[in-house]
């Protein structure tokens, strides 16, 4: 008969993992079935073997990295590839030296523009307009007939002057030889003579009257700005055209990049209106002010707080004949434009404008040292 209080045998300790590792297995089991049972496509995945393809799926495969081409693989291992890296690295260098190099020489500025010498061409007398010569944009020569105005009122003035003159000679011939005899007063003698002279201050002035009826240009140039018609009336002072002539860079230089400007430095040109062209010319001269010296109301930094603001001065540029030639219709007044001055380089003393002579961009001889 077997022995009740002895105490019944125990498991074994190695079998307790393995029993929990199994518990663990079958919940994991019964969750994924549970899972897939309460996904929508869960019976049609049961049903007909493997689900239909999702929405999303086309996505995640979009996201995958598509397989590179043996030339693109190629390139990257050239890229990533020592010698050319060094090889980038050194042509960054090169152009880094160039960049500040020609940084250091050159000084440039977008705010310039071209001007020129603008005749503004007016009436010296009241009158009715008879014909006009020229038409817009027409390139004229210095003395060429513009505009013509009736003469008919200042010819009759002409010769009331002529008669009067031819009067008042003839009683100064008549009294001349009394002057000797003391046949006339020293009174009357000088009545007659200041009448001569009367006479003639007035017929000259009508000759000058009958001679501003024809209107002529002063210079050399293209017309514009054009506002007259055959039959107008003009006033003295009346605008009736412009005549432009010459061309120039004005360029508003920051007075901190004037310290190695100088007169008579080359300076390429590029203007907005004409793209395909580097035009050249060479430093002129410095205007006597900056911008704001000129304004209106100038600024006035003794009252009040003081703000420092840099100031920029006007340098006149001027172009070189043989770039600009061609080009004269093209290059206008009031056209935007960039030029950059060579400041490495020496100034050419032949282009020095000569002492109190206008400045028009002719050569000068080189002075004398």
């Amino acid at each position: 008969m077997p022995d009740e209080s002895k105490p019944p045998a125990e498991k074994p300790a190695s079998d307790a993992p393995a029993q929990d590792q199994l518990k663990r297995e079958i919940k994991d089991e019964i969750k994924g079935e549970l899972s897939e049972a309460l996904k929508p496509d869960g019976g049609a995945k049961k049903e007909g073997g493997a689900a239909p393809k999702q929405e999303g799926d086309g996505k995640k495969d979009a996201a995958k990295p598509k397989k590179k081409s043996p030339t693109q693989e190629k390139i990257v291992r050239v890229i990533k590839s020592r010698p050319f890296l060094i090889g980038a690295g050194i042509v960054g260098v090169i152009l880094l030296i160039v960049v500040w190099r020609h940084a250091s020489t050159h000084e440039s500025t977008d705010d310039a523009y071209t001007t020129g010498h603008i005749h503004n061409i007016a009436a010296r007398v009241n009158d009715t307009v008879l014909e006009v010569l020229v038409d817009d944009n027409q390139r004229v020569q210095a003395g060429q007939v513009l505009v013509r105005l009736d003469p008919a009122d200042y010819e009759v003035q002409v010769a009331q002057a002529q008669a009067n003159y031819e009067k008042a000679k003839d009683d100064f011939n008549r009294i001349e030889p009394l002057k000797g005899d003391e046949a006339i007063s020293q009174q009357d003698f000088d009545s007659a003579k200041a009448a001569l002279a009367v006479a003639e201050a007035q017929l000259r002035n009508a000759k000058n009257q009958l001679d501003y009826c024809t209107i002529v240009s002063p210079a050399a140039g293209r017309v514009g700005r054009k506002q007259v018609e055959a039959g107008n009336r003009v006033t003295i002072g009346g605008a009736l055209m412009a005549v432009v002539d010459d061309a120039w860079v004005v360029a508003n230089f920051k007075e901190t990049q004037l310290a190695k400007i100088e007169i008579g430095q080359p300076v390429k040109i590029k203007i907005d209106a004409v793209p395909d062209k580097v035009f050249e010319g060479w430093v002129d001269s410095f205007a006597p002010g900056s911008g704001s010296t000129f304004a209106l109301l100038p600024p006035d930094n003794a009252t009040g707080n003081f703000t420092k603001i840099v100031q920029r001065v006007p340098v006149k540029i001027v172009f070189d004949p043989d770039s600009i030639r061609g080009y004269e219709d093209r290059v206008v007044a009031g056209l935007s434009c960039e030029p950059s001055i060579d400041v490495g380089t020496r100034a050419d003393r032949r282009k020095l404008p000569r002492t109190g002579a206008p400045n028009h961009g002719a050569e000068s001889p080189t002075p004398a040292p």
